[in-house]
């Protein structure tokens, strides 16, 4: 395994996670209370005994590059290997902002040539999952594969969120549609790519005619190498979930709190590795009452907690209730104040007898309607509410003014600008 490259696709926008990923990459939205999603990818790696990674950021990069803190929370800050973190620049030659991820690939092909790995397995950094690479990458050559990648079914609902494929009785690729509306198939694919360095080199490389390179592999190049290469599907039977919207992220969350989690943190064979804050143990005062949740060091408990991951340093008064909801890191939830299927993100006020995820008017967000549709609100970060405000389901709210209370209806969003 020393000889294989795992390059880690750590740069996207992560539009549908709407003010979850205004200011941060998808990667790095927090999960789970002390982790970022970009967490499982990298503990995977070195879990599986690969040393040698190469991360490729582009979109608002400072907190990810800030937290994976040259490798050192998954002892990848090391001479002989380790970890790589690379962002596009502009200016000379050939160099432009990634089009896609095949181009991130392309613009660093260079760092692959001199590394000369056996084989070169590209990892999407935002999904939350266990996997052990070892046992795909013996597959893959096994079977003299020129690519592998690596599919698990999935509900027929969720297939047109995906690429999905066909195998044969040999795990050859036959069939492959890139996110159809009615694909013949729901083992799709996981964004998990194993290629032979020659065939990555191949495939990205300009061809002699000028043509312009591809930029997506989905779209681009695994379809084309189907019809002219050695392709085969890897099966993977465990846990794997692409938190690519608001729903999803919240219900991963929200299973890490039942008794027996699709995954298992606190697994000392697994573990997953994160840059921890040098924060106390967490306080639960009395009269407070906690139940079924996930209490991270540097939290104050005074109120009502239920059902709920409460981040470090999150502070919940006295009379105050979170239920159902995700608190993120540094916000206080005042007096009085009740939470119900939030996602409040970091640095956030709630005032004093607020309300949030309040009433039973489920009306979609209007501006999200296929995102939000599901009750949950969204307060995004660094966020000030008022005391006193009223906030009803399936809410966009980011503000930081002290105009008086807000009553926002279900379904409505109010958000200030981002700063760049």
């Amino acid at each position: 395994m020393a000889k294989d490259l795992v390059i880690i696709l750590a740069g996207g926008a992560g539009s549908r996670l709407l003010l979850l990923s205004e200011h941060r990459a998808k990667p790095a939205v927090p999960f789970g209370g002390i982790y970022r999603i970009v967490d499982f990818a990298l503990s995977n790696c070195v879990n599986s005994g690969l040393y040698q990674i190469l991360v490729l950021t582009q979109y608002r990069p400072w907190s990810l590059m800030k937290h994976l803190d040259f490798g050192n929370p998954w002892h990848l800050n090391r001479l002989d290997g380790g970890m790589v973190m690379r962002q596009p620049f502009v200016g000379s030659v050939g160099s432009s902002w990634y089009q896609g991820n095949a181009d991130a690939v392309r613009q660093n092909l260079h760092l692959i040539e001199e590394k000369s790995p056996e084989a070169v397995l590209v990892l999407a950094g935002d999904h939350v999952y266990k996997m052990d690479y070892r046992p795909l990458l013996d597959f893959h050559k096994e079977h003299n594969a020129d690519l592998t990648v690596a599919v698990k079914q999935v509900r027929p609902e969720d297939t047109d969120q995906f690429g999905t494929c066909m195998l044969g009785d040999d795990k050859r690729v036959v069939h492959f549609e890139e996110k159809s509306k009615n694909p013949k198939s729901a083992l799709a694919s996981m964004g998990i790519y194993v290629f032979s360095r020659k065939t990555l080199l191949d495939c990205l490389l300009p061809d002699s005619s000028g043509s312009e390179s591809p930029h997506d592999f989905g779209h681009d190049i695994v379809p084309d190498l189907i019809r002219r290469r050695r392709v085969y599907g890897y099966e993977f039977g465990g846990y794997w979930q692409d938190v690519g919207t608001v729903g999803t992220y919240f219900e991963s969350n929200m299973a890490l709190l039942q008794p027996d989690p699709p995954i298992v943190l606190s697994d000392p064979g697994w573990p997953v590795l994160t840059k921890f804050e040098d924060l106390p143990p967490a306080r639960i005062l009395k009269p407070s009452v906690v139940s079924g949740s996930m209490i991270c060091d540097g939290c104050t408990i005074a109120g009502t907690v239920e059902s709920s991951i409460v981040s470090p340093g999150v502070i919940v008064e006295e009379d105050a209730v979170v239920r159902n909801s995700i608190v993120l890191p540094g916000c206080t939830i005042s007096s009085g104040s009740k939470l119900n299927l939030s996602i409040i993100d970091r640095d956030t006020l709630v005032g004093r007898n607020v309300k949030i995820g309040s009433g039973i008017d489920f009306t979609p967000n209007k501006d999200h309607p296929d995102i939000l549709d599901k009750g949950i609100t969204l307060i995004g970060k660094g966020s000030y509410i008022p005391p006193d405000s009223t906030i009803g389901r399936n809410c966009l709210v980011r503000t930081t003014e002290d105009g008086g209370p807000l009553k926002i209806v279900s379904g409505t969003t109010v958000a200030e600008p981002v700063s760049a």
